[in-house]
């Protein structure tokens, strides 16, 4: 009788367990804040899609603990998947400063004078016992459609620091890069 009541016991911690309150899942997004006017271009722009490694195409954050190990946080997830929250962010992002007459948001060949190409590399936190970081490395390049000559290209790899240990900061810094990175690639294009 006893140790059927202590099984009982143990059953009902276990289901206790399994049906308590969890953390509340957390959902981000990337936003791009336009910077100070500029001249238009008086091309239109045709924004491809972006490709990114699947590993990084995941609603799930990537956190990394050293150069070998990653890990997804259980509770913080992005608002959709990476490739799509920052092409949405670049078209938000071209609209709100008008730079172009019109900015063609589906991939139709022919369609446009220019064309923006994005390759993520990573998107990811980054862990260190000092500090935590928001890494976002990309290509971003804009080229003539019909031709193919390149304007502007700019590869980077940076790694911002997180004002503290919290992952609801990384979207505000990697939204800060991908901002100032996307500036600089129309200033070159501005430059010719």
């Amino acid at each position: 009788m006893r140790k059927n009541a202590a099984l009982l016991v143990a059953v009902l911690f276990c289901l206790a367990g399994c049906f308590s309150a969890s953390p509340d899942k957390k959902y981000y997004e990337i936003h791009l804040e336009p910077g100070p006017a500029a001249e238009p271009f008086a091309k239109s722009l045709l924004i491809d899609r972006i490709d990114i490694d699947s590993l990084y195409d995941d609603f799930r954050i990537i956190y990394r603990v050293s150069p070998f190990e990653i890990n997804y946080y259980a509770y913080h997830f992005w608002a959709d998947k990476p490739s799509k929250l920052l092409r949405d962010s670049i078209i938000h992002y071209l609209e709100a400063a008008r730079l172009f007459p019109r900015i063609i948001p589906e991939p139709v060949r022919g369609s446009a004078d220019w064309v923006l190409r994005c390759t993520i590399h990573q998107i990811e936190e980054v862990d260190a016992p000092a500090a935590w970081f928001a890494r976002l490395s990309m290509r971003l390049e804009i080229a003539e459609l019909k031709s193919g000559t390149i304007l502007a290209s700019r590869r980077f790899d940076r790694q911002e620091p997180l004002s503290k240990k919290d992952v609801a900061e990384v979207p505000a810094v990697l939204s800060r890069i991908l901002a100032e990175e996307l500036g600089a690639l129309l200033a070159e294009v501005k430059g010719k």
